[in-house]
């Protein structure tokens, strides 16, 4: 029975513990996501661009680049912000998880200390 408990605390409950650490990291990336906003970081923010008109008008040509320019723009910006928040919301998983991992494993330990720290504050 103790090795059962000792396999289940030490080996098959910390491989589930990281699984689902990975799978919450992984939730975190697609939730804000930071892989789509890197791969489009330099395309006009939701595809809003003009068509360049037919035939040779400088001022509408100079329009259209300035407003096509300015989406592109706008969506770098954009993204650059929830391309930030994404990757703070990961170091806060990252951090947390792993604070809650050392928690988890060190527990037995603690409770062992405050065992032989209650028989011997009993014993005295």
């Amino acid at each position: 029975m103790v090795y059962l408990f000792l396999k289940w605390k030490f080996i098959d409950s910390n491989r589930d513990f990281l699984k689902a650490w990975f799978e919450f990291s992984k939730f975190g990336l697609n939730i804000f996501s930071v892989p789509l906003l890197v791969r489009t970081f330099f395309w006009p923010w939701h595809k809003y661009q003009s068509v360049y008109p037919s035939g040779f008008n400088p001022k509408k040509v100079f329009l259209v680049f300035f407003g096509n320019i300015m989406s592109r723009i706008i969506g770098m910006i954009l993204r650059t912000f929830f391309i930030f928040i994404g990757l703070i919301f990961e170091i806060f998983i990252l951090f947390f998880g792993f604070i809650l991992f050392l928690i988890w494993f060190t527990l037995p330990f603690f409770a062992l200390y405050f065992l032989y720290i209650g028989i011997d504050f009993l014993l005295r």
